[in-house]
């Protein structure tokens, strides 16, 4: 019969086997709660971006306009942003809202602060706000859409040039930032073909024409004499 002491090793070595169990199967449960948990991989960001990111102007004095858009926001309830344009080949013109922010037919505050093609020696500078209006506690907007449609007039050929979006904000109905990724825009415009071009091709394709008659008059007479 085993002594008080041998018993006592003994209920020490079955506590501990069981303690050893416990950890082994607590250590798998939380592998597989690791392993099964969501992550934020797949977590799409909101994006903010001039649409189309590249664009050509076929010509020199050509009207044209980029958006500036927004995806896959969520509870947006007011925007700020500036927008760098080369005014080397670029006059702005006009900038408007966009339909985003008016969903559900609210009302919103639609503010250019700034819009100058002499911003500095190669720049110019859009500066845009808009905030929802109505009930301060009411969600923001979700999803995608046009933020701002900025129009320019091409006064030059050159590109390609950038676009750039800068000092963008985001923010819900709290005030609190939304986090956002940027992606500027490009513009090329054309260069026009002038006339010191134009007359020589002109000259040189005449002359050619001529060379080539002559050979199939002469070829035809050849013919016709023997």
């Amino acid at each position: 019969m085993p002594t008080a002491e041998e018993m006592n090793d003994m209920w020490k070595a079955l506590i501990n086997h069981r303690n050893a169990k416990v950890l082994i199967i607590g250590a798998l449960l939380l592998l597989t709660v690791t392993v099964l948990a969501p992550t934020h991989a797949n977590v799409r960001e909101t994006l903010i971006f001039v649409s189309p990111a590249t664009y050509t102007v076929p010509n020199i004095g050509s009207t044209f306009s980029v958006n500036v858009s927004i995806q896959d926001v969520t509870n947006l309830k007011g925007w700020e942003f500036k927008l760098y344009y080369p005014n080397s080949i670029l006059n702005g013109t006009t900038v408007i809202e966009g339909p985003f922010m008016k969903v559900d037919e609210v009302s919103t505050y639609f503010y250019v602060a700034e819009f100058m093609d002499d911003y500095s020696e190669t720049q110019g500078r859009a500066s845009v706000l808009c905030l929802r209006a109505g009930d301060p506690d009411a969600p923001g907007v979700d999803g995608d859409g046009v933020l701002a449609t900025i129009t320019f007039d091409s006064t030059s050929n050159g590109g390609p040039e950038s676009l750039h979006l800068a000092d963008v904000k985001l923010s819900d109905p709290n005030a609190t930032k939304i986090p956002f990724v940027k992606v500027d825009g490009e513009v090329t415009v054309v260069p026009e073909y002038s006339t010191t071009l134009i007359l020589p091709l002109l000259a040189i394709v005449t002359l050619t024409a001529v060379i080539l008659r002559k050979r199939i008059v002469n070829h035809r007479g050849i013919f016709h004499t023997a």
